[in-house]
């Protein structure tokens, strides 16, 4: 069964596919921006805990870094789904911005098209939204793990000197943390 439509009716179904690409395209690089966020996240704080906590045996230290290639793989598996998507999307995005003659010059302005040429490629490029991102994720996991390898033997003090001049070694932390909050200035 084959439907007949009009030019208008083209121009409709054309219009509100466009539309349609457009804000997928916006929903897939913000959810990639977000989930890139949100394991950042996970990282700072990961990142805390070895630099301030006690020192990890030598078990624990092949495990997190398991645990950090695990995360990575899953995360950059995640990422190159929506890469994907997003370049499914950005070639149909140039099939409809065709069809309405946007890189045509003389059909929207009398003498340039309404959109560069520029715009109708769907190489990727070295630069482009989802290789930056790797290249933040692949420098976020390889912090991990050296720090995960080089974090803070159990032998090194942290001096914390509060309000009065008393000094407290990293075990006796949250004594002094405690303590200067109700020292009278």
């Amino acid at each position: 069964m084959t439907i007949k439509l009009d030019d208008n009716q083209k121009l409709q179904v054309l219009m509100m596919g466009l539309q349609e690409r457009y804000n997928a395209s916006h929903q897939i690089r913000g959810r990639s921006i977000q989930f890139a966020l949100w394991i950042s996240g996970m990282a700072i704080g990961l990142s805390w805990l070895l630099i301030f906590q006690t020192s990890l045996g030598l078990f624990q230290r092949i495990a997190l870094t398991l645990l950090i290639g695990t995360l990575f793989s899953g995360t950059i598996y995640f990422m190159a789904g929506l890469r994907r998507g997003l370049s499914n999307n950005r070639k149909a995005m140039v099939r409809c911005e065709s069809a309405l003659l946007m890189y045509e010059s003389g059909v929207y302005l009398a003498d340039k098209p309404l959109l560069p040429k520029e715009y109708k490629k769907t190489e990727k490029k070295w630069s482009d939204h989802f290789r930056t991102i790797y290249v933040w994720l692949i420098l976020v996991a390889l912090s991990l793990v050296i720090l995960t390898w080089s974090c803070p033997n159990t032998e090194k003090q942290i001096t914390i000197i509060n309000k009065t001049g008393q000094a407290f070694s990293k075990g006796l932390l949250s004594k002094a943390v405690h303590e200067s909050r109700h020292v009278a200035p």
